[in-house]
């Protein structure tokens, strides 16, 4: 598809971004040169990860509260998802849609039906999207980015800022008294869909994730409240 939006000469119409799955997929579509081709229509080829999720998308061209739409090839798509927005919806489809629908600029582009205008002003219609399952030459070999911790700790000492509030040294819990614990009072009834978003909601809250109290302080703050129907 991106081929066919290069040789009518025509680009995205809004931010398209491209997200490797690993450091072997981008190694790989930079030596086949799908990453050149999205690029040369507009894309924006990003570091590899899951995609701009877990409320870490830093956009600029839509403010918080504003409603909005986007469409992704990413498999979850729940409110806040990809950029903390409340007021973003979300939707999901396949690569090869996401990529006929920036060409289009339109939300009710149909492939199928629909046509496009070159930049010459002639129109046309994208071809179905045909390509290999796997990559011919195989997956690209990477180093290892692993790097292995030393076989003797014992002289490595971990020095930490006591007063950061980003990381924090975690001190042994107090072993088990072999109690149950009983008659603990219930702090939160949780109400339809409850995932590890709801539970622990990352965004700029992953800047805690080496402080323990810090992080805690999120604990089902996504999460519906039962007593009242809100967001914790």
């Amino acid at each position: 598809i991106a081929q066919q939006a290069i040789d009518h000469g025509i680009q995205a119409k809004t931010i398209f971004t491209v997200t490797p799955g690993s450091e072997q997929i981008h190694a790989t579509i930079e030596r086949d040169g799908q990453a050149n081709k999205l690029r040369e229509m507009g894309g924006i080829v990003l570091a590899n990860a899951c995609g701009p999720c877990i409320g870490q998308w830093d956009r600029k061209d839509k403010k918080k509260g504003e409603p909005n739409t986007i469409v992704t090839s990413y498999n979850r798509n729940f409110t806040g998802r990809n950029d903390a927005n409340p007021a973003t919806h979300g939707f999901v489809t396949s690569p090869e849609m996401v990529t006929a629908l920036v060409l289009a600029g339109d939300l009710g582009f149909n492939p199928m039906t629909d046509e496009l205008t070159a930049a010459d002003g002639s129109k046309f219609k994208l071809n179905p999207p045909t390509g290999d399952t796997l990559p011919r030459s195989g997956f690209q070999k990477v180093s290892p980015l692993y790097q292995a911790p030393p076989e003797d700790s014992a002289s490595i000492n971990v020095t930490v800022d006591s007063k950061s509030d980003r990381l924090q040294v975690l001190e042994p819990f107090a072993k088990w008294d072999g109690k149950d614990l009983l008659e603990m009072p219930i702090l939160i009834k949780v109400k339809g869909k409850c995932t590890t978003d709801h539970i622990s909601a990352a965004g700029p809250w992953l800047k805690y994730r080496g402080h323990l109290d810090n992080i805690s302080n999120n604990m089902f703050i996504g999460a519906i409240n039962a007593e009242n129907d809100q967001a914790n």
